[in-house]
């Protein structure tokens, strides 16, 4: 397989393993947001503090997929 068939396969599989990253990690996000509504405000604290690590993490998948985008 030359080079300039297998440049564009390894930029589509980080792409697509970037975008995949971003879908699982802010489903979580998400998640606990259409829980909140249901919750007391005791429970919705632990909430927030649960997803706090994760809460921008998952944009760096989602940039570094859009910067695999543009330089493809």
């Amino acid at each position: 397989m030359s080079l300039e068939h297998l440049l564009p396969l390894i930029f589509i599989t980080i792409m697509g393993l970037a975008m995949l990253m971003y879908v699982v990690s802010d489903g979580y996000d998400l998640g606990v947001g259409m829980l909140m509504h249901r919750a007391t405000p005791e429970e919705r604290d632990v909430m927030v503090d649960s997803i706090g690590p994760f809460w921008d993490a998952n944009e760096t998948w989602l940039v570094l997929g859009v910067g695999v985008l543009l330089i493809a």
